[in-house]
């Protein structure tokens, strides 16, 4: 319908006067400035100014020297009523408290300042608050809430474009990741870091940076790629020698001494070990550090087969690690005393052991907690897309308002006509808008099955090499007991026990049951189909399949059929001929289509 203009000049005026009123009103409303603070307490800022500078270059050097300054900086913030510089005091007392590894009264100090800077939106406190409190759950060994709380800090270091959080966030995902097993992104996430660290090179950052370089160093260890592991560890020692921080160079050279010993280089890794032990015998034993020098000494002992001296130190590090709640490190520990049983030949302490590592590895990495990350990781992307196509919108509203104000003031005519104008160009934006959106929501959907598939895909991997590792080690208990029966060192009663209760543990038909019935749940109808494509294939090879489909490796095929690496090239030259398949086809991709 045309828009019609009435003919009475006077309704013209009053109406574009009343508008052009309430207009103006609306501008003075928004844009006016708030009158400035009154000037007071001024020699009180400035003291909690020097106070918060000197804790941001040096709280990790003295602990009751930045406790006491702490605790000063809480008493003038209330004081003087400053609820900002309340909450920054509270986060300062909070990291020096969680630097030494006091931990719980930390937590509740951060929380507490995270309520007052969101309270007030200080949003870059909150970021550094949720950093702190990510990495009290990591070292609490909950991922799922340290990788809440990290996503959040990076969320809000984005938004206000602090590239300094945005690295500690990053570094703090990159620890949850390398947890998880997940080292190529862990290493991405710590790369990140290691870029913002070198972009900014203030000094002020290099104990963050020598933080990131020891936990890439990390990563490369447990990948096996010892060459760049050594780098990043020698140049973490190098960069942090201005800092004189003991407790980092501990464990710089403790994971030093864990690659050398990976490499079998005995003597040089027992050097590294015992210089940490020097530090801590006159120190407080209590740390998360001791305890990994202690599984680390004792992992050494128990390669040069000193058992005595592994078992000793692999308890002192157990009781240190279940009383302080490091569960990681208790599981390793116990894991390397079955080790010690196992080489002692005491197969039922051995076993008993390594059931109960395995207890709290599932707790650690439980399928629930995994599919929580996965969810939260869809979530967060979800939610990040939103928020930029809000902060769109509004930026795209004030600047309309901004605009249609001038216009009204300038000229009310031409006001009434960009209105409708510009109404109509809102109207097709919002809905160019809204379908991007839709598109990204079905994009973002997709990513979450894949997410879902390939997160059970490893649950199904675990589960495979979890079950060959069990058969594994009862056959070798089994095959000790005979040896043992037959030169009568074990009379025939604990003989037939044992032999029980290994025959009833070691099912081979039963596992592959419980991993099939695990595998039609993820990929349904997948044995029907390959079945309906060729019938041919045999139980075996239908099994081989379904391995090849959850992207196992041939090295961890041969280990669960136990045949060697000549037996499942023909197996797999068998499927490939009953398949028809050609030589250019490749037979994982043919299989992961299906």
């Amino acid at each position: 319908m045309p828009l019609r203009f009435h003919k009475n000049p006077i309704i013209w005026v009053g109406s574009i006067a009343l508008l052009a009123v309430a207009l103006i009103i609306i501008f003075i409303s928004l844009f006016k400035n708030n009158p400035p603070p009154k000037e007071q307490y001024k020699a009180e800022k400035k003291q909690l100014s020097g106070i918060f500078a000197t804790l941001d270059t040096a709280y990790w050097r003295n602990k009751d020297n930045s406790l006491f300054l702490s605790n000063k900086a809480i008493n003038i913030s209330k004081k003087i009523a400053d609820s900002n510089a309340l909450a920054e005091a509270l986060y300062n007392k909070a990291r020096i408290l969680q630097k030494f590894e006091i931990n719980d009264s930390s937590f509740v100090f951060n929380n507490q300042a995270l309520a007052i800077a969101e309270k007030f939106h200080n949003d870059t406190l909150v970021t550094k608050i949720k950093n702190n409190i990510g990495s009290y759950y990591f070292y609490k060994d909950n991922y799922y809430l340290a990788m809440l709380y990290y996503t959040g800090a990076e969320d809000i270091a984005t938004k206000i474009n602090d590239e300094y959080m945005v690295a500690r966030a990053a570094t703090g995902l990159g620890l949850v990741y390398r947890e998880l097993y997940d080292y190529k992104k862990a290493i991405e996430y710590y790369e990140k870091s290691i870029r913002i660290f070198e972009k900014l090179a203030n000094k002020a950052y290099t104990y963050d940076y020598c933080s990131v370089l020891i936990s890439v160093g990390v990563c490369y260890m447990y990948s096996g790629e010892y060459d760049k592991a050594v780098i990043y560890q020698q140049k973490a020692l190098k960069e942090s020698g201005p800092l004189h921080d003991s407790d980092m160079t501990c464990k710089i050279y403790g994971n030093l001494g864990a690659i050398e010993q990976n490499q079998g280089h005995g003597a040089s890794a027992l050097n590294y070990f015992l210089k940490i032990m020097d530090y801590f015998s006159e120190r407080n034993k209590y740390t998360k550090q001791y305890a990994i020098s202690l599984h680390n000494l004792g992992s050494h002992f128990l390669i040069d087969k000193q058992y005595d001296k592994a078992e000793e130190l692999l308890n002192q590090g157990l009781s240190i690690s279940r009383e302080m709640g490091f569960k990681s490190i208790e599981g390793g520990n116990i894991y390397l005393l079955s080790e010690v049983k196992k080489q002692q030949g005491q197969w039922q302490k051995a076993y008993k052991y390594y059931t109960r590592w395995q207890g709290i590895n599932d707790s650690l990495l439980s399928s629930e907690m995994k599919k929580k990350i996965s969810d939260y990781q869809w979530e967060m992307k979800s939610q990040k897309k939103k928020y930029e196509g809000e902060i769109l919108l509004n930026k795209y509203e004030i600047q309309n308002k901004r605009i249609l104000i001038l216009i009204i003031i300038i000229i009310s005519v031409v006001i009434i006509a960009l209105l409708f104008r510009r109404y109509l160009k809102k109207s097709i934006k919002l809905q160019k808008i809204e379908n991007s959106h839709l598109q990204e929501i079905n994009t973002l959907e997709k990513l979450k099955y894949e997410t879902e598939i390939e997160a059970k895909n490893k649950e199904l991997t675990t589960l495979s090499l979890q079950l060959v590792t069990k058969n594994e080690i009862l056959t070798n208990i089994s095959d000790v007991t005979s040896k043992l029966y037959k030169t009568n060192m074990m009379n025939e009663v604990s003989f037939k026990d044992l032999n029980k209760i290994i025959k009833d543990s070691l099912n081979i038909d039963k596992d592959w049951e419980q991993f099939k019935s695990m595998f039609e749940k993820v990929h349904q109808n997948f044995f029907i189909k390959l079945k309906q494509i060729c019938p041919e294939l045999s139980e075996n090879e239908l099994r081989l399949c379904a391995y090849l489909k959850i992207s196992l490796s041939n090295h961890e095929i041969v280990r669960i059929f136990n045949i060697n690496p000549g037996t499942l090239k023909t197996n797999r030259y068998h499927i490939r001929k009953k398949l028809n398949l050609e030589n250019k086809d490749n037979l994982e991709d043919y299989i992961r289509k299906i």
